[in-house]
């Protein structure tokens, strides 16, 4: 993602109805550790459920894709079944 300032905008989107730290939120895209156990997954999971495929694409690296972002922890997490579908075939195609 171009700048920290895009990212904050971003994270705010996706945490509306949450009152969350952006700095730990953006601590965990980084790799911090999490706080409480599943932040991280229910970060992700916003992603997943809240923006389109290049959004996220231009958000993660494709590593970071297919070893975090795209865990089945996450996926079984997503609604509908159609949502789970796609990312599991996005997830075949990065392993390649």
């Amino acid at each position: 993602m171009r700048n920290t300032m895009d990212k904050k905008k971003i994270l705010k989107k996706l945490f509306w109805d949450r009152n969350v730290d952006m700095d730990y939120m953006s601590g965990l895209l980084q790799g911090k550790p999490e706080l409480v156990p599943g932040d991280r997954i229910d970060l992700h999971r916003r992603f997943l459920t809240s923006f389109d495929w290049y959004t996220v694409l231009k958000f993660f690296s494709t590593t970071t894709l297919r070893k975090e972002v795209l865990d089945e922890k996450v996926i079984c997490r997503l609604f509908p079944k159609e949502l789970r579908d796609r990312y599991r075939y996005a997830r075949k195609i990065l392993s390649k």
